[in-house]
């Protein structure tokens, strides 16, 4: 059979003999899945491994069930589960782990809105020497001391109806003070009373502290720190408790004064705070930065000037970050904004009734103009984002100086441990341009000693990656498909890959915008030169453009791999010339993955590990020769593997899936064909499980843009919006996942040029079942698969999600989660037009199915959230009432109160069963479900 496009469409409803999908049972003790089955596979979550590598944490989740916490050691069958574990953490020295157990999925669903708010955390501790345990209920936030044995939490004081006589007892002058009928203002009359509990892990032994608020143990002295915050405000304090010896010192008492924000130095013989005056009516409550020195029980102030303090404010909403070297810290200032003053509209007099200026005070307007930088939808959601962030500024601790770093005009600053600069970026210039082309920014070098700003580049890529080398004068970064240095010395910027054999630009880019690099790996130490990557290598670069080196050119590009290098060390800025590196590799011909390593001193690469897997780097431990990583295929779940530094030794630590055994799976294989322009594609062909050779099978296609590196993934065992490959390979079908290669201008009419050929090749293979094809998207595939079914009669379903259907009416709409115009997605993003709606209005009807719905032949089913915050899901509804009235084969599902991915869990379960139900129907010949044949009417639920 011949998939040629083709307008002409002529097709009845396919009714194919149910016995053509009965898959004969090879293995009698396997079973197909079902749905609940894909509920109970779990998930790995947050793995870590101890500083010591003895230890392994993880918590396994399962799709919907109760979580279980594990902590395994990595060098012998010690093993402690710990059930409806969620999140937890290894003590520094190895000898505790502390884990956050959550109340049940029955209890919380069982709970109304009301009664889950009561439900509560409880913290249990293991000794991992001996595995045992303790624990403790009701635990609001905890922190596990990093050396010497402690656990502090805290939890929510008993009300005063809940205790005794004797324990509300109160003074009577005190309760006087915050009696109902006094008009003194509480501190905050809506806080929690909160208790602090500290444990001493060894012994047993508790002290509770009421009306504590927050807390922080020192890194590497037995020092806590905490606030006491009490509703009056009267009593406020912060303290430190020497743990050892149980002596408390009280650092600063003062009322209607809140101390938060804590951070500790490296060294941790300093801790940084925030302290916050609520003694006066303010727009803005003041707060201090303010260090406690242990070693000498005092506390500095860094002050600002009194012009800067008329202008600039510290905000609660703050990050106090030191720099590992401790010289440095870094938080953050705002401006003080005049907040327009509340007005009362209501008429004092019956003049008032007729009073313009105090009428039209009380009306709800917003302005659009056409010179906004922002249109008003993305202003709000840019609004709610700037009052989280700050502008960034440095102590230094020795110099007491203070250097503001951000402004009003450059704006993003992050902290950084380099000695000398930080980068800086401003995208206050380019703001309008995201509408219709994008994100921009300006970049600097700031200086961290006087906060003077050198020009980088104008107008790059928002997600430019930056990097600033070791002694702040060089910034390495990617434009105009080239790699450039900006030396700040010089103020000039030098093109340091001009001249090489390869590109250093996205050979795959399929877009009409700007192409991207493939990023930088980073600088070596004392400027020694840049690691840059091109689509397969490795290259050490000059900051003069010169002695050029390619590391990894005899294996990558001859042989199709792609390396990438791991990082092993967190604090590690700078790489060092003789380092050995741990490279990941990746097979772009074959898909697969491998380990190598790279000798930076001479160049030398060795090959670790490498088979037909997927292997993923996890993390190292800090202070052992053991990393942590994952292995995985189709049919192999990615559990955890330990190995040593070489690759050796390698262990298989977790297996939170053993119930794998008993379903049919499948079994994945490399497809590769040519386009109708002569390309070369790739796919991947999951053959059903107990596939027999010459039997044809029917097929659901899903698809996106390039699939084929999926080659040796296991599929995510969740119930979403997708069709979960091994459910439906296990119930008789095979799964397609073709490549496809957009052109610019006509993306629509890609897709068939792309995956058609596919088809014809897993039908010639003796696989696919040529009158039992189905296809299935989302969102951006949900359009594709709109557009596909417009010129073709080859599928005999099509099941499309969160839909784009006329892109001239999405043109101008607006994605509701960001506030941003979707014009720039259409002219240089993601739908490929590459020209304005005005430009160009031949492509836009061209590639909007809506106009050609009346050449579908092919049933579809349309799924959408109604408050989709992506696609407007009216485009959805545009496309049911086209075919409605061309009287065509079209069901909409409409999710209420569901945005562009499905969230709440019903739904998710009930579209995946309609979804399969469909398919069954058109692929299998099964009966049609009632919802297929009859609909439903419309049901009021209060």
């Amino acid at each position: 059979m011949n998939l040629s496009l083709t307008k002409t469409l002529s097709k009845t409803a396919l009714v194919l003999s149910f016995a053509f999908a009965i898959i004969p049972n090879l293995n009698a003790e396997q079973r197909p899945l079902e749905v609940t089955d894909i509920m109970k596979f779990k998930q790995i979550v947050k793995p870590q491994l101890s500083d010591d590598g003895k230890w392994l944490a993880y918590s396994a989740q399962p799709d919907r069930g109760e979580n279980s916490f594990h902590l395994k050691a990595t060098t012998s069958a010690t093993e402690y589960q710990i059930e409806h574990g969620s999140k937890g953490v290894i003590s520094v020295d190895g000898r505790f782990a502390a884990i956050t157990i959550t109340p049940t999925l029955m209890a919380k669903e069982q709970a109304d809105k009301k009664a889950k708010k009561k439900l509560k955390n409880n913290l249990e501790i293991i000794t991992l020497a001996s595995g045992a345990r303790v624990t403790f209920n009701n635990v609001e936030a905890f922190q596990l001391s990093d050396r010497f044995g402690y656990v502090a939490f805290l939890s929510e004081m008993p009300k005063a109806e809940d205790k005794d006589e004797t324990e509300i007892t109160t003074d009577t002058d005190k309760s006087d003070e915050i009696d109902e009928k006094d008009e003194t203002k509480l501190f905050n009359a809506k806080r929690i009373n909160k208790s602090l509990t500290l444990v001493n892990l060894e012994t047993g032994e508790q002290q509770v502290i009421e009306n504590v608020d927050g807390f922080s143990f020192s890194k590497k002295t037995p020092s806590l720190v905490y606030s006491i915050s009490t509703q009056d405000g009267v009593e406020n304090s912060l303290k430190a408790l020497n743990v050892k010896t149980n002596k408390a010192s009280n650092l600063v008492s003062k009322a209607n004064t809140s101390f938060n924000g804590f951070s500790w130095n490296e060294e941790s013989n300093k801790v940084a705070f925030l302290q916050g005056d609520f003694s006066q009516e303010k727009d803005e409550r003041t707060h201090t930065v303010k260090i406690w020195q242990s070693n000498n029980n005092k506390i500095k102030t860094i002050k600002t000037n009194d012009k800067q303090a008329a202008s600039w404010y510290v905000p609660q909403t703050n990050k106090l970050t030191w720099s590992l070297d401790d010289e440095r810290l870094f938080f953050g200032f705002k401006p003080v904004v005049e907040k327009l003053a509340k007005i009362d509209t209501k008429p004092e007099s019956i003049d008032d009734l007729y009073n313009i200026e105090k009428l039209t005070e009380g009306r709800n307007l917003q302005i659009w103009h056409g010179e906004d930088p922002l249109i008003k939808t993305n202003e709000k959601y840019q609004l709610g984002k700037d009052k989280k962030s700050f502008f960034t500024a440095v102590y230094h601790v020795d110099d007491n100086k203070l250097v503001r770093l951000a402004d009003q005009k450059l704006i993003s600053v992050k902290a950084s441990n380099n000695e000398h600069a930080v980068i800086a970026k401003t995208d206050l210039n380019y703001r309008k341009l995201r509408t219709w082309e994008g994100f921009f920014s300006d970049i600097y070098i700031v200086d961290l000693d006087n906060g003077k700003k050198s020009l980088v580049a104008n107008k790059l890529s928002s997600y430019t990656d930056v990097k600033l080398s070791e002694s702040g004068r060089f910034a390495a970064f990617y434009e105009n498909e080239n790699v450039w240095v900006y030396d700040r010395s010089k103020n000039k910027k030098r093109n340091i890959t001009k001249g090489l054999p390869v590109s250093f630009a996205d050979e795959d880019h399929d877009y009409p915008s700007k192409v991207p690099g493939y990023g930088i790996a980073g600088w070596l130490k004392d400027d020694d030169g840049i690691l840059v990557y091109d689509k397969f290598d490795i290259w050490l670069l000059q900051t003069d453009g010169d002695d050029a080196k390619c590391l990894t050119c005899e294996m990558g590009r001859p042989n199709s791999l792609q390396f990438r290098i791991n990082k092993l060390d967190d604090e590690q800025d700078y790489f060092k010339d003789d380092q050995r590196l741990l490279l990941t590799s990746y097979s772009d011909e074959m898909k697969n993955f491998g380990f190598y390593r790279l000798n930076l001193e001479n160049s030398k690469l060795t090959k670790l590990l490498e088979e037909n897997k997927k292997f993923k780097f996890i993390a190292k431990a800090k202070k052992a020769d053991k990393l942590l990583y994952t292995q995985e295929d189709f049919n192999e779940f990615p559990d955890v593997w330990v190995a040593d530094l070489n690759l050796a030794n390698t262990k298989k630590l977790t297996n939170v899936n053993p119930q794998k055994d008993e379903f049919l799976w499948g079994q994945s294989e490399l497809v590769e064909w040519r386009s109708n322009m002569g390309v070369k594609h790739q796919g991947v062909l999951i053959k059903p499980a107990n596939y027999v050779e010459g039997m044809q099978y029917p097929v659901v296609v899903y698809y996106y843009r390039r699939f084929s590196q999926r080659m040796y993934e296991f599929n995510a065992m969740k119930v979403n919006h997708r069709p979960n490959f091994p459910f439906y390979t296990s119930n008789g079908y095979a799964v397609f996942l073709p490549d496809v290669h957009f052109e610019v201008g006509t993306p629509g009419h890609s897709t068939n040029k792309s995956i058609l050929p596919g088809l014809q090749k897993i039908i010639d293979m003796g696989v696919a079942d040529p009158k039992a094809i189905g296809l299935h998207g989302h969102s951006w595939s949900g359009y594709q698969t709109l557009h596909a079914i417009t010129e073709t009669d080859i599928f005999a379903a099509a099941v499309s999600g969160a839909p784009v259907s006329n892109m001239t009416s999405a043109y101008s709409g607006i994605r509701l989660g960001t506030g941003l115009a979707r014009q720039f997605q259409y002219e240089q993003g993601q739908s490929r037009i590459g020209a304005s709606l005005f430009e160009r209005r031949d492509l836009y009807i061209e590639n909007s199915p809506v106009f050609f719905a009346d050449r579908i032949t092919t049933p579809l089913l349309m799924q959408f959230g109604d408050i989709d915050d992506a696609v407007p899901w009216q485009q959805g509804v545009e496309m049911y009432m086209a075919m409605r009235r061309l009287e065509k084969n079209v069901i909409l599902l409409q999710y209420e109160g569901e945005p562009h991915h499905l969230k709440k869990y019903p739904n998710k379960v009930d579209y995946t069963i309609k979804m399969k139900q469909y398919f069954d129907h058109y692929l299998k010949g099964a009966p049609a479900a009632k919802w297929m044949v009859e609909g439903e009417a419309y049901r009021e639920r209060k």
